[in-house]
């Protein structure tokens, strides 16, 4: 199903691109399957003939070669001098950001019962969304298409509390 807008302008349903994706990540899989497996059957058949004396003499000169790395990193690790290869920098407040309950104080915006009242029905109709599947597949379309809405309701309705409180 496609679905046009005013402009002309056509668009694919989310699912369908991620029925590609998986499709496309399933035969990448599969090759690597393959390659995976040509690759072992190669290097058997290389050292199908190996006796065990050499299959030994593989097997001490890796372990050396692979102990001589790590002491090499370690020791060197130790003898240089204390330099940080990775910066570390601490993190900076942006200036032009406020707190949520700063921007609340500054509104000075009363919230009406009946208002308080749609929220919750709103918060409660978005809940029982999340029961079948159908509702499940609208409350994350939802969520998408809005993020952070919810928290924006979880905001309101704490600013509407704070509205007694004082």
């Amino acid at each position: 199903m496609r679905f046009t807008f005013k402009n002309g302008i056509t668009k694919e349903p989310a699912e369908k691109k991620d029925r590609i994706t998986s499709k496309l990540l399933q035969q990448f899989d599969e090759v690597n399957l393959r390659l995976q497996y040509k690759c072992a059957h190669w290097l058997e058949s290389k050292t199908a003939n190996w006796s065990r004396k050499n299959w030994m003499f593989i097997l001490v000169i890796f372990t050396l070669a692979t102990s001589g790395c790590s002491i090499y990193v370690m020791v060197d690790s130790f003898s240089k001098p204390r330099v940080s290869s990775i910066p570390i920098t601490p993190f900076v407040k942006p200036t032009n950001t406020l707190q949520t309950h700063e921007k609340m104080d500054r509104l000075k915006v009363a919230i009406s019962k009946g208002e308080y009242e749609k929220l919750v029905r709103f918060r409660r109709h978005m809940d029982s969304l999340g029961r079948s599947p159908t509702g499940k597949k609208i409350k994350d379309s939802i969520n998408q298409n809005r993020p952070g809405l919810l928290d924006s309701l979880t905001l309101v309705e704490k600013y509407y509390h704070s509205q007694f409180k004082k």
